[in-house]
Protein backbone atom coordinates (compact mmCIF):
# COMPACT_ATOMS: atom_id res chain seq x y z
CA UNK A 1 0.00 0.00 0.00
CA UNK A 2 3.01 2.18 0.56
CA UNK A 3 4.12 1.60 -3.07
CA UNK A 4 0.54 2.57 -4.23
CA UNK A 5 0.66 5.55 -2.27
CA UNK A 6 4.29 6.63 -3.21
CA UNK A 7 3.53 5.70 -7.11
CA UNK A 8 0.27 8.05 -6.72
CA UNK A 9 2.09 11.15 -6.06
CA UNK A 10 -0.39 12.25 -3.34
CA UNK A 11 -0.72 13.64 0.04
CA UNK A 12 -2.53 11.88 2.70
CA UNK A 13 -4.87 14.55 2.58
CA UNK A 14 -4.88 14.84 -1.21
CA UNK A 15 -5.71 11.04 -1.31
CA UNK A 16 -8.76 11.96 1.92
CA UNK A 17 -10.25 14.33 -0.99
CA UNK A 18 -9.74 12.22 -3.47
CA UNK A 19 -11.91 9.18 -1.69
CA UNK A 20 -14.40 12.00 -0.77
CA UNK A 21 -15.31 12.88 -4.42
CA UNK A 22 -15.72 9.06 -5.09
CA UNK A 23 -18.10 8.51 -2.37
CA UNK A 24 -15.49 6.65 0.29
CA UNK A 25 -13.87 7.40 3.37
CA UNK A 26 -10.70 7.81 4.25
CA UNK A 27 -9.04 9.76 6.80
CA UNK A 28 -5.94 10.43 6.79
CA UNK A 29 -5.23 9.63 10.32
CA UNK A 30 -6.48 6.06 9.72
CA UNK A 31 -4.55 5.96 6.19
CA UNK A 32 -1.42 7.00 8.06
CA UNK A 33 -1.86 4.44 10.94
CA UNK A 34 -2.46 1.99 8.31
CA UNK A 35 0.85 3.05 5.70
CA UNK A 36 3.07 2.77 9.05
CA UNK A 37 1.98 -1.14 9.70
CA UNK A 38 0.34 0.03 13.21
CA UNK A 39 -3.27 -1.43 12.00
CA UNK A 40 -4.31 -3.74 9.36
CA UNK A 41 -6.97 -1.99 7.15
CA UNK A 42 -10.67 -2.99 7.13
CA UNK A 43 -11.83 -4.04 4.01
CA UNK A 44 -13.32 -0.39 3.60
CA UNK A 45 -10.47 1.45 4.23
CA UNK A 46 -8.45 -0.74 1.42
CA UNK A 47 -11.08 -0.44 -1.44
CA UNK A 48 -10.95 3.23 -0.45
CA UNK A 49 -6.89 3.75 -0.75
CA UNK A 50 -6.69 1.68 -3.84
CA UNK A 51 -9.32 3.61 -5.43
CA UNK A 52 -8.01 6.76 -4.50
CA UNK A 53 -4.70 5.89 -5.34
CA UNK A 54 -6.32 5.27 -9.32
CA UNK A 55 -5.96 1.66 -8.99
CA UNK A 56 -9.39 0.91 -8.53
CA UNK A 57 -9.71 -1.80 -11.50
CA UNK A 58 -7.68 -3.52 -8.94
CA UNK A 59 -9.62 -3.59 -6.14
CA UNK A 60 -10.42 -7.65 -5.83
CA UNK A 61 -6.77 -8.33 -6.05
CA UNK A 62 -6.43 -6.31 -2.82
CA UNK A 63 -8.92 -7.64 -0.71
CA UNK A 64 -8.12 -10.76 -1.52
CA UNK A 65 -4.62 -10.28 -0.68
CA UNK A 66 -5.73 -8.75 2.52
CA UNK A 67 -8.00 -11.52 3.55
CA UNK A 68 -4.55 -13.83 2.54
CA UNK A 69 -3.24 -12.00 5.15
CA UNK A 70 -6.13 -11.94 8.08
CA UNK A 71 -5.98 -15.88 7.71
CA UNK A 72 -2.11 -16.10 7.79
CA UNK A 73 -2.64 -14.36 11.16
CA UNK A 74 -5.05 -16.12 12.40
CA UNK A 75 -3.57 -19.38 11.98
CA UNK A 76 -0.09 -18.46 13.23
CA UNK A 77 0.98 -20.72 16.39
CA UNK A 78 2.11 -18.94 19.02
CA UNK A 79 5.78 -18.78 19.45
CA UNK A 80 7.46 -21.20 21.22
CA UNK A 81 8.20 -20.28 24.97
CA UNK A 82 10.84 -20.60 27.09
CA UNK A 83 11.10 -23.69 29.58
CA UNK A 84 11.80 -21.17 31.99
CA UNK A 85 9.01 -18.35 31.26
CA UNK A 86 6.62 -21.36 31.44
CA UNK A 87 7.97 -22.17 34.85
CA UNK A 88 7.39 -18.72 35.61
CA UNK A 89 3.79 -18.52 34.54
CA UNK A 90 2.91 -21.75 36.18
CA UNK A 91 4.69 -21.02 39.42
CA UNK A 92 2.47 -17.72 38.95
CA UNK A 93 -0.75 -19.68 38.89
CA UNK A 94 -0.23 -21.79 41.67
CA UNK A 95 0.53 -18.92 44.13
CA UNK A 96 -2.22 -16.80 42.63
CA UNK A 97 -4.86 -19.92 43.42
CA UNK A 98 -3.24 -20.74 46.79
CA UNK A 99 -5.56 -20.61 49.85
CA UNK A 100 -3.56 -17.82 51.16
CA UNK A 101 -3.78 -15.53 48.03
CA UNK A 102 -7.30 -16.35 47.89
CA UNK A 103 -7.75 -14.98 51.40
CA UNK A 104 -5.69 -12.21 50.93
CA UNK A 105 -7.96 -11.24 48.30
CA UNK A 106 -11.39 -11.31 49.97
CA UNK A 107 -9.35 -9.67 52.71
CA UNK A 108 -8.54 -6.59 50.12
CA UNK A 109 -12.14 -6.77 48.43
CA UNK A 110 -14.10 -5.79 52.09
CA UNK A 111 -11.21 -3.61 53.03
Amino acid sequence: MRHLKRRSGLTYRQLEERAEERGDVLPRSTLADVLSGRTMPRPDVLTASVRACGSGEREAEWLRARERIVEARAGAAEPPRSPAAAHRRARKRVLSASPTASWRRAREATT
